[in-house]
């Protein structure tokens, strides 16, 4: 039985990694509400551990992860580190006596304990006692209906307001103002503000910085002295190459050697991914990191797919396709500043039905969304067998890079 797995970040008000949810379905061809919840959970929680590493899936962060009615009576939490994991009680658990013994020995055992998808009822009380953090869905519950409700429940309990499915940055900033603290939701992936601001010259250097990777031959000495100069990139560099990605026994101290470790093709990767992070040093990690795993999604999606692009060019584009929101501009003044081909403004300008679908296919796994047609075609063949190694190896990758 395959096992997928999706992780999606929950932010602190800086707009930093507070925890990641862990999203999974048993198969590509299984969406709820068919998939049952107890199978699900149940089989999530014997594959994070084997033939995944947690550690790898959360990078270090609080994994939060639904539990149903049946696995908090079987108190299946418990068998959890508490340190690593957070229970998330489901919206449509009722707050019966036995799920509040059961919630009280889970907090005594000092498990942080969530209320998902919330409505506000009073019956709620005793669970809402026992709950470090509450979860509105501001799809369902808009934040214009809730002012009174989070007023009521901070006089009462010390309970921590996490906004979910927050899509704009307008219901971020909204959602600041109204006392929630945690965020969940793709609003770091659309640009703050779409302006006709100039490229600073210390973007545009990193800009040259990727032409210059568009010659057909790299100029390795120059790679090399450029690299020397900046002490950032020397760093991040040698973390990156003596990082657990590359699982080595003996580590690499000089630039020259990491360069000829890395080959020409992974020596590229490397620097795009380094100057698209030094284009947006004031945005989340999350969206870099995000950039990564895209682009080695896309990379490998070249392997199974029939395209037109190289996987060079696959990697390329699926790194770039944040570049409107790391930049906060749009994608066509940016790319005004990138000696790409045409081939490739048009796919990061959406106009390549080829490219578009790969991504959606990228995106979809992102958001461990199995609705897309592409997992319908390929359940039960080689092919999805190898997409949950796609996706942990991507998600390793961009942890090593950030």
């Amino acid at each position: 039985m395959n096992v997928f797995v999706a992780r999606q970040p929950l932010f602190t008000l800086e707009k930093k990694i507070f925890a990641y949810e862990l999203l999974f379905r048993l198969g590509t061809n299984n969406s709820f509400p068919d998939v049952d919840q107890d199978e699900a959970t149940s089989s999530l929680l014997s594959n994070i551990f084997s033939p995944f590493d947690f550690n790898e899936i959360l990078g270090g962060k609080p994994g939060f992860i639904n539990f149903t009615k049946k696995l908090i009576l079987q108190k299946i939490p418990l068998l959890l580190p508490r340190e690593h994991f957070v229970i998330e009680v489901l919206e449509d658990i009722e707050p019966e006596i036995n799920i509040i013994s059961a919630l009280s020995q889970f907090k005594k055992k000092g498990f942080t304990i969530v209320l998902d998808d919330f409505v506000y009822h009073k019956k709620y009380h005793p669970m809402m006692a026992l709950s470090s953090i509450i979860k509105f869905d501001i799809k369902a519950t808009p934040l214009e209906t809730l002012s009174e409700i989070l007023k009521e429940i901070k006089s009462n309990y010390d309970i921590t307001f996490l906004a979910e499915k927050v899509e704009t940055y307008g219901e971020f900033e909204l959602a600041k103002e109204m006392g929630f603290s945690l965020f969940q939701g793709y609003f770091f992936s659309k640009p703050e503000i779409l302006s006709k601001k100039g490229i600073s010259s210390n973007q545009m250097t990193k800009l040259k910085l990727i032409n210059e990777l568009s010659c057909q031959e790299l100029n390795l000495i120059e790679i090399e002295a450029l690299i020397k100069n900046d002490v950032a990139i020397s760093f991040k560099l040698l973390k990156f190459i003596n990082s657990a990605y590359f699982n080595r026994l003996n580590p690499i101290d000089t630039i020259k050697d990491a360069i000829t470790y890395l080959g020409v093709d992974e020596l590229k990767k490397f620097i795009r991914v380094i100057a698209l992070s030094e284009l947006s040093s004031n945005k989340p990690d999350e969206l870099i990191r995000l950039s990564v795993v895209r682009a080695r999604m896309c990379e490998q999606f070249g392997s199974i797919v029939k395209t037109n692009y190289t996987i060079d060019e696959l990697f390329t584009l699926g790194l770039f396709s944040f570049m409107d929101a790391l930049l906060d501009r749009k994608m066509e003044d940016i790319l005004k500043n990138i000696t790409f081909s045409e081939k490739m403004k048009n796919a990061l300008l959406g106009n390549d039905k080829e490219f578009k679908k790969i991504l959606s296919f990228v995106i979809s796994l992102e958001k461990g969304d199995w609705k897309n047609k592409f997992f319908s075609a390929v359940s039960g063949t080689p092919v999805e067998a190898k997409l949950p190694e796609f996706y942990f190896d991507s998600v390793k990758m961009a942890d090593s890079f950030i």
